[in-house]
């Protein structure tokens, strides 16, 4: 530990000491709006000849920029801020500072020209230091269109799956003029906000609250879309109204208002459908357990190295509504907040093939099917305030609640075979499940800044309660060995933890360019279960008999104190931080019933990080980050009780196990061309883990106890273990501009991927190595708002290799296709056509695919306006719909094939409400958020250098 500080202390000497050779001076000023008002984080740079870069810096609080060591003579002086007029100027730097007093931008103008033609074409895409900013008036979509429709023609953006990505990560926040717009709900954000009153995009990773503070990266960022609204639509009321009836009681109805009136805006959504529509996130869907989750099944969607169609499986009825609010009270305080509550009833059918890795027992394999219905309730709650006490000192309150209700009933039957014909053993079982619970948590942020620019101080709390209780019923009868096993079982399972996590900040400057800071920090968790297995007894004709094998009470607490000191350079194109934190920490976890135990474990870790950030240029970046980590174990993990819902796929918990150790590395490269309205961006990451969490499964060859646990022929009992050689590296690439030809916008993307996880199988490590390629390819319509089409295609093919058993070695194949059509013509006609081709190859037999999904409809505008339509839809035309999933694992290869929606006709009436004024300020857009410029998690931000 003493060598590492030294060499980080080294470094530290080497950059602060970094001289300035010549003789220069400084270049200063103040920027504000046409209305005296400063605008934060305008882009100053001062320009030599041919534009070559001089320097440069952003503006700060109150407007005033000041640029360091610029040699003298005559340079232009270039001021940008979007939504404003570029200005430049040419100035003459003397032997002394020079003072360039008070400059006015001027905003961009909003005025429809009538009687002009505008022959130069908008520009698509900006590249802003590490933000990529889209224009939204480059986009041709048709009048109806939603922002989702019109991210879609973006470069980058990948809509393709049921989550929405863009440069090759998922979309964890969408933001509305820099504010949160209903919580961090994606799919919310992008279904209900019409494209018509968006005027830019802004893709970024958005640091941490405390991180755009202090401008140390914690490793805390998000991707995240910034939509800014049109400064003539950001005052009145707009939305959507609809409702439909079809063929069979299909119906859906729901729809959007909104009012903006400048800083208040009130938003109200809602929905009631039985077509499997939905608009709200996966947590509002889920509850508080995933319905008809079984022992055995649990990781099938959504794990490692995981494909699957964007349809739902099974048939859902949902009835949704969600209201967001936001405003500015006087004038230091900001709030955004919304509501969501959420009731879905689905049915499902599943059919399931595992393909297992065992050497000696080559060909076993397991399969099911399944019917099962769940209904799920929620409440969700969030809030945001901040309190802007004076220019010094601020305050972040961000409290979330949610309540979540979950009930759930499954038949099963399942079978292990051996060589695809000989039974070893089947179980057939019901499993009933309710759940209730809820998660409160809440993040305090206190900021202050010292007189001395660059001198912080940040108090960061974060801290929750959840609690998750429930019970189930089990009853099954399994042919084990040609003896049949009969299960009668009652169980209670009750959840409940607290976690507090503070951090004290503190920076100092050295130089004008470099800063010191102190940080420490201390967590402290803690979660208990509580599992009690009762089985049902003949006699009293009840479950009175208690099952200690099945039954487990637990407490687990991990408590961490964490120091560290980093350093930070930054100038106008190079941004550096690094630094060094040391980690103490205990894991102790205490056994109350069957039997009392009690496991302490300490930790000592040292955690280095890096970012760098260098600009090229204003339209080129590259960003570096490189993390460590620990994650400790669940209680889950670590409760050794049985879950015996599958009796034929046994899983249990290890108390043994210790904190998993992370490295992370990410690079990232940003470039766009004015000049021909291209896109390029680059991602590399890496992801390497000690001590992972991985499974270690018995399959017994034979009939067998483990632990007092009997296995039989066939059968598997997975616990966790810790585990070395975990490795996820990742490659993506993405290249987007216009084809003028066709008058249209074609975007490119590559990628490759490799992941290796360990796992042990019957005493014996396997590494499951996946290496997967993928291409795809976007192709938009910019013809005009009558004719809309997007073509797009993306292909990924995987090739799984097995260390243990060559034999389970296998490649499968993917690609998914689509095509849109929106046709608007005479008297206000139209016909939209949407055809999907999923194609898939080298799976389980049975399950490869080769089909359509055809969705199509007619319909005519009416109104003076066209405000409203009537149209009638066919959903699947062809009935071929369905949905399969592949998931890989280090124990196995499973597909599962799910019951779907299919063919179906629907009458529907749409209305558009859009009632505007007109003379809104750009101001109101670009003081609610990041703004045009610089976002706050960037460089140049509001707190950002002081």
């Amino acid at each position: 530990m003493l060598k590492s500080k030294g060499v980080l202390t080294s470094i530290l000497f080497i950059l602060v000491s970094l001289p300035v050779w010549a003789q220069t001076y400084t270049v200063s000023g103040i920027v504000k709006d046409d209305v005296n008002e400063p605008l934060i984080g305008a882009s100053v740079t001062i320009l030599g000849p041919e534009d070559t870069y001089i320097g440069g810096n952003a503006a700060d609080l109150d407007g005033n920029f000041i640029v360091h060591e610029v040699p003298e003579g005559t340079y232009t002086l270039r001021i940008s801020y979007i939504g404003y007029e570029d200005y430049r100027k040419q100035i003459t730097v003397p032997s002394h500072a020079l003072n360039v007093g008070i400059i006015k931008m001027a905003a961009v103008s909003t005025t429809q020209l009538t009687e002009v033609n505008i022959v130069e074409k908008a520009q698509a895409v900006i590249q802003k230091d590490d933000t990529t900013q889209f224009n939204a008036n480059a986009f041709k979509v048709n009048a109806d269109a939603t922002a989702e429709d019109l991210i879609r023609k973006m470069p980058g953006m990948d809509l393709s799956g049921s989550k929405p990505q863009t440069q090759g990560e998922q979309i964890t926040k969408v933001l509305v003029d820099g504010k949160p717009f209903f919580g961090d709900d994606v799919t919310s954000s992008l279904k209900n906000l019409p494209a018509e009153v968006i005027d830019k995009i802004q893709v970024y990773d958005e640091r941490s609250e405390q991180a755009q503070f202090t401008g140390f990266d914690d490793g805390n960022t998000t991707k995240t879309i910034n939509i800014i609204t049109r400064s003539d639509k950001s005052q009145g009321v707009f939305g959507r109204l609809y409702g439909g009836y079809g063929y069979e009681d299909k119906y859906s109805a729901g729809g959007n208002v909104n009012y903006f009136e400048g800083d208040r805006r009130v938003s109200l959504i809602g929905m009631s459908n039985n077509i499997n529509q939905q608009n709200f996130a996966s947590d509002d869907l889920l509850g508080v357990s995933s319905g008809g989750s079984r022992g055995g099944r649990g990781g099938r969607r959504g794990g490692r190295n995981a494909f699957e169609n964007d349809q739902q499986g099974g048939i859902a009825t949902t009835n949704a509504i969600g209201l967001n609010y936001s405003d500015k009270w006087g004038e230091k305080i900001e709030v955004t907040g919304s509501y969501f509550f959420n009731n879905s009833q689905s049915e499902s059918e599943e059919f399931t093939q595992r393909n297992f890795v065992i050497p000696s027992q080559e060909g076993q394999s397991y399969m099911d099917t399944s019917v099962g219905s769940s209904t799920n309730t929620n409440h969700r709650l969030n809030l945001r305030l901040n309190y802007q006490i004076d220019s010094n000192n601020s305050i972040l309150f961000i409290p979330r609640l949610s309540f979540q209700n979950s009930s759930s009933n499954s038949s099963l039957h399942g079978l292990t075979l051996q060589s695809g014909t000989d039974v070893l053993n089947r179980t057939l079982n019901d499993f009933l499940s309710d759940r209730n619970g809820y998660n409160l948590s809440s993040m305090f942020l206190y900021r202050h800044k010292f007189a001395k620019p660059g001198r912080t101080f940040s108090l960061w709390a974060n801290g929750g309660l959840n609690k998750n209780d429930g019970s189930s019923k089990l009853y099954a009868i399994s042919d084990l060995e040609n003896e049949v096993d009969t299960l009668d079982q009652w169980a209670s399972r009750n959840n409940n933890g607290w976690d507090l996590n503070t951090s004290l900040n503190y920076t100092e400057p050295l130089s004008r360019k470099s800063f010191l800071q102190v940080q420490y920090r201390i967590r402290y968790q803690e979660s208990a279960s509580d599992k009690r297995t009762y089985n049902y007894d003949q006699t009293a004709g009840d479950y009175i008999l208690p099952d200690t094998l099945l039954s487990n009470q637990y407490t687990t607490d991990y408590l961490t104190h964490r120091a560290g000191l980093g350093y930070r350079y930054m100038d106008s194109s190079f941004n550096f931080n690094m630094g060094l934190d040391y980690q103490y920490a205990t894991l102790n976890s205490d056994r109350v019933l069957p039997y009392v135990n009690r496991i302490q474990v300490p930790f000592n870790n040292l955690l280095p990080y890096a970012r760098l950030q260098y600009k090229f240029s204003r339209r080129q970046s590259l960003r570096f980050s490189y993390r460590t980590s620990t994650d400790a174990p669940s209680v889950d993990q670590l409760q050794d009780v049985i879950d015996n819902s599958n009796p034929l796929q046994l899983s249990t918990g290890n108390p043994n196990l210790v904190q998993a150790y992370e490295h992370r590395m990410n690079v990232h490269y940003n470039s766009s061309n004015p000049k021909n309205n291209s896109t390029f961006f680059a991602m590399l990451s890496g992801n390497l883990t000690q001590d992972y969490i991985g499974n270690n499964t018995i399959i017994a060859e034979d009939s067998m106890t483990v632990d007092g646990v009997q296995i039989p022929r066939g059968g598997q009992l997975s616990r966790p273990e810790n585990l070395s050689g975990y490795m996820n590296l990742r490659a993506f690439t993405t290249y987007g501009r216009p084809v003028n030809f066709l008058r249209s916008n074609l975007n490119l993307n590559v990628g490759a991927g490799f992941v290796r996880t360990p796992g042990l199988i019957n005493d014996q490590k396997n590494l499951a190595n996946n290496t997967n390629f993928s291409l795809g390819l976007v192709l938009s319509s910019n013809i005009s708002e009558k004719i809309d089409f997007t073509l797009s295609s993306n292909s990924s093919i995987n090739f799984v290799k097995n260390t243990l058993n060559t034999n389970a070695d296998n490649q499968y194949f993917n690609q998914s296709s689509r095509l849109a059509l929106n046709y608007v013509f005479w008297r206000g006609i139209v016909i939209n056509s949407e055809i999907n081709h999923q194609l898939y190859t080298g799976l389980s037999e049975g399950f490869n695919q080769n089909f359509f999904l055809w969705n199509m409809s007619v319909g005519k505008k009416l109104f003076r306006k066209q405000q409203g339509e009537i149209k009638l839809s066919v959903f699947d035309l062809l009935g071929q719909n369905t949905s399969i999933a592949r998931t890989i694992t280090e124990t196995y290869a499973q597909d599962v094939i799910s019951n779907v929606l299919q063919r179906y006709f629907m009458l529907t009436f749409t209305y558009n409400l859009r009632f505007f004024k007109g003379g809104a300020s750009m101001k109101d857009v670009e003081r609610s958020g990041p703004g045009e410029g610089p976002h706050p998690g960037g460089p140049g931000g509001p707190f950002e250098g002081f």
